[in-house]
């Protein structure tokens, strides 16, 4: 508590008692909500872990999407050759039908 402080709420014409209840309330929630600092060490830890992290994430997301390139392909590889079967059928039909009613 400091005593600038009390001085100021005792001018206004508190009760001393009041004054320092008044204090000691402010000081309670001031540090109940003061926040920790932490020292540069500490923080080029943190900051090295965090950028381990986004490496490693970064190596995840690369070998999935990686996956997921390669499945698409496939996907698209399979798509292309039941096409082409599928085209050569109907043609193979087309022209057995096409020789099978045809008369010179």
């Amino acid at each position: 508590m400091q005593p600038a402080s009390l001085d100021l709420l005792e001018k206004t014409q508190l009760p001393p008692s009041q004054a320092r209840a008044i204090l000691q309330a402010m000081e309670l929630e001031i540090t109940a909500h003061e926040v920790g600092f932490c020292s540069r060490a500490e923080l080029k830890d943190a900051v090295n872990e965090l950028v381990l992290k986004i490496e490693s994430v970064r190596s995840e997301l690369s070998l999935k999407i990686e996956r997921e390139i390669r499945a698409s392909e496939l996907r698209q590889i399979r798509f292309t050759v039941t096409v082409a079967l599928a085209q050569t059928a109907i043609m193979a039909g087309a022209l057995y039908f096409s020789l099978g009613h045809y008369h010179p």
